[in-house]
């Protein structure tokens, strides 16, 4: 029997350990079978959820309880379940000024709990802060029932809108993983109120086109009815706990997705110069926005989708990206009619822009004036353009903008005050007096590996965001629950308190997921980890920044590419393409070229992999008998039950390694491309010399990097011999083998290279 197999046979079981620890608290606290569930008369759904939950939490421990409405409770002993509005005897309590509640806003989730007498109090402002409220018990009784039973709670910000982080995930994601009950109330424990997701199936982008019939353009493919019922599923299941699921939306969607080109009128179609992608000229035909048949056609299915999803709260509008395209004025006779002021051979004129938000928020106010269009408006537009949009914008319920400008990025630290779009969003949200949400990620990049921790930096995002007036917060890509996140709880503690020591925080998280050894040394993984990003803090943009992936860290992406002599041309594409998408950052841009940013990324690169040091050492002292104390997510089954502090330690420092090693991998492109760039200076020169000698340099960097490579597949051999896989290593056995597969080529094309 191999010693894996051995692991998995003498490892406790997390159920059993759970049940025995609630049970000797409850006992401690007296509280037994003979207590009810109180619940309103008429309670709201999540109420009902709260009510369930807590039955089930208690069940774990052999007390069994009954729900009942109010009327006709007849114990002495209650859990009393609801808001000062609908339960009397919570109105009573607030009468007495035992029970404070009363002051909160029905739009915060605050709560009170409360032992008052042999009643337990759950009282919420509105009904999520009633499940709150059995939460934070369940979070007392697993922590040991310590002190007297007397929380109350207010997050700071109102929205804290966040997914389940499948975003460029090829192995796990919506088309391979459902999204079960267990992963809704895992965010909803996190605190989360809104659920935003980008995430496509695959082949699938964002398009209503997918989820319903057009009466313009009843030629188009039937709707995906695996798509559409993943989208109802989550919607429900969202709703039962209490979160608001916004579907995110890229429109106009190419039309080519939708049928065959030929089947368009003509006055349906224009033409965009994308800048990137499209045919060999760069061109994509596009719908045209400023078309009155297209404009009929979203008023058609934007109606269709609000009146059928009636679980769907909400649209997120992200476009002009991948499968989502305005017309070039210059390249569209509609369209240069109707744009003014917008250039005319630009792929993002703000005139167009505004004219499709407007139609989009009109029909899906027609259809459901409840109904919520958040608008990202300064994603693709910048200054004036991006002023101009915003203002002439209608119908939108939100704005929202990143802190930068750009797409999600964590590094702020070092940053005093947001640019210039942000100010311009926040002063639109203000005339337009709807909120404004900042994007943002702070547990998943497309630039790092799954389960990265980098809980510092949550810790500063989060205080900054309240500095500038923040109250509405958007991660599209959020944690993955299996992994139990270290940034997940962070960001969770944080949200309710921004101002809180994040030192003092870190530190006694670490102890309690980790124990006081290994704890010790994973904190201080984390302030490697913190010391690493940090290098990048004199760049206004940074490698890991959205969805730069050519110097990422992670794997999402997939893996670096070799470094063989088209290396260079490779790498100026990648600056190109976002220089065009962005053209006032090109001096940014410029700088991930210089050898300046190369030694910034081996300064990143000792860090990290003093990190990963620190992150075995931490795996080497875990006990593996013990438990980590606060498992959100314990899924569905045994085997997904909650981790040994071992098994958790190993599973933060896959990523750490992976990011290591990674690093290692990026550094040697930087310094391929710059060797290759001087070597073709010398070739176009004629300097035999420093040919000889570029090429010597080269050669052995090669050489060198085959080494790194090869290092890589051996953590990557005993990651596959891990089980599970997943949450231990953050990796799939599929990943696992891929990227084996992947890097032994490399290691193969560099090792032919070198032969000839």
């Amino acid at each position: 029997m191999s010693n894996n197999m051995k692991s998995q046979i003498t490892t406790p079981n997390g159920t059993i350990y759970e049940k025995n620890l609630i049970a000797a608290e409850l006992t401690k606290l007296d509280i037994n079978s003979d207590y009810e569930i109180v619940t309103a008369e008429n309670p709201d759904i999540v109420e009902n959820t709260a009510a369930e939950t807590l039955k089930t939490f208690l069940g774990k421990a052999g007390v069994n309880v009954r729900i009942v409405p109010e009327p006709k409770s007849t114990s002495a002993r209650r859990f009393l379940l609801g808001q000062d509005s609908n339960l009397k005897a919570i109105t009573r309590l607030g009468n007495s000024g035992k029970l404070k509640i009363r002051d909160v806003s029905a739009e915060d989730d605050g709560f009170h709990l409360k032992r008052i007498g042999q009643d337990l109090v759950m009282a919420g402002a509105n009904p999520r802060g009633v499940l709150y409220a059995v939460y934070a018990f369940e979070e007392f009784i697993r922590g040991g029932a310590r002190g007297s039973l007397d929380i109350r709670k207010v997050p700071h910000f109102r929205k804290r809108s966040n997914a389940v982080g499948y975003y460029w995930d090829f192995y796990v994601n919506p088309d391979t993983d459902e999204f079960t009950e267990e992963k809704a109330a895992y965010l909803a424990r996190l605190g989360v109120n809104q659920y935003c997701s980008c995430d496509d199936m695959s082949g699938v982008f964002p398009h209503l086109h997918y989820l319903v019939k057009s009466d313009v353009f009843p030629f188009q493919n039937p709707p995906n009815q695996k798509y559409r019922r993943k989208v109802k599923s989550i919607a429900a299941v969202c709703k039962k706990y209490g979160v608001d699921y916004h579907f995110q939306l890229m429109e106009p969607g190419l039309p080519h997705f939708a049928a065959n080109l030929a089947k368009y009128p003509p006055e349906a179609l224009g033409t965009a110069k994308r800048p990137w992608g499209g045919d060999a000229k760069g061109l994509e035909r596009t719908l045209c926005v400023n078309s009155p048949i297209v404009q009929a056609y979203y008023r058609d299915i934007v109606k269709k989708f609000v009146a059928e999803f009636d679980d769907v709260k909400g649209f997120f509008l992200y476009n002009l990206d991948a499968s989502s395209w305005l017309c070039t004025p210059g390249l569209c006779e509609r369209c240069a009619k109707a744009v003014k002021d917008s250039p005319h051979d630009r792929h993002d004129p703000w005139e167009s822009q505004a004219k499709l938000v407007s139609v989009l928020a009109e029909a899906a106010h027609e259809a459901r004036p409840e109904f919520q269009l958040n608008f990202w408006g300064d994603v693709h537009f910048h200054g004036k353009a991006a002023e101009k949009l915003l203002h002439h914008v209608q119908g939108c319920d939100a704005f929202s903008t990143g802190w930068d400008g750009s797409d999600h990025d964590i590094m702020i630290t070092a940053v005093k005050e947001p640019c210039e779009e942000f100010r311009m969003t926040q002063s639109a949200a203000e005339n337009h007096g709807v909120p404004m949400y900042v994007y943002f990620a702070y547990n998943r990049l497309e630039s790092i590996p799954k389960g990265f921790p980098f809980p510092f930096h949550v810790c500063a995002a989060l205080k900054k965001f309240k500095a500038w007036g923040v109250n509405h917060l958007l991660e599209v890509n959020g944690p993955t629950p299996a992994y139990n996140s270290i940034n997940g709880l962070t960001m969770q503690a944080f949200q309710c308190n921004p101002d809180q020591d994040p030192v003092k925080f870190l530190s006694a998280l670490s102890v309690k997921q980790f124990g006081p050894v290994a704890g010790d040394l994973m904190f201080k993984a984390w302030k490697e980890i913190k010391a690493a990003m940090d290098v990048w803090n004199d760049y206004p943009l940074n490698p890991l920044s959205g969805s730069q992936a050519y110097l990422s860290i992670g794997t999402p992406g997939g893996l670096p590419e070799v470094i063989l002599p088209t290396i260079a041309g490779l790498y100026n594409h990648y600056i190109e393409i976002r220089t065009c998408v962005e053209p006032w950052r090109a001096a940014d841009y410029q700088k991930l070229k210089s050898k300046a940013c190369l030694l910034t990324m081996e300064q990143m690169s000792r860090h990290l992999a003093q990190a990963a040091r620190f992150a075995k050492q931490a795996t080497d002292k875990a006990d593996r008998q013990n438990f980590i104390e606060t498992c959100d997510y314990a899924g569905s089954s045994e085997s997904t039950s909650r981790p040994t502090r071992k098994e958790y330690a190993e599973l933060n420092h896959a990523p750490i390694a992976i990011a290591d090693a990674l690093c290692r991998q990026r550094i040697n492109i930087l310094r391929a491309y710059h060797l290759l760039t001087e070597l073709e200076s010398a070739r176009a020169n004629g300097n035999a010399k420093s040919i000889r000698e570029q090429e010597a340099l080269y050669r052995k960097l090669i050489r060198e990097d085959i080494g790194v490579q090869e290092r890589f597949c051996d953590l990557l051999t005993r990651f596959a011999g891990m089980r599970p896989c997943y949450t231990r290593t953050s990796l799939t056995e599929r990943e696992i083998a891929d990227f084996l597969a992947g890097t032994q080529t490399k290691i193969a094309q560099l090792s032919k290279f070198l032969e000839g």
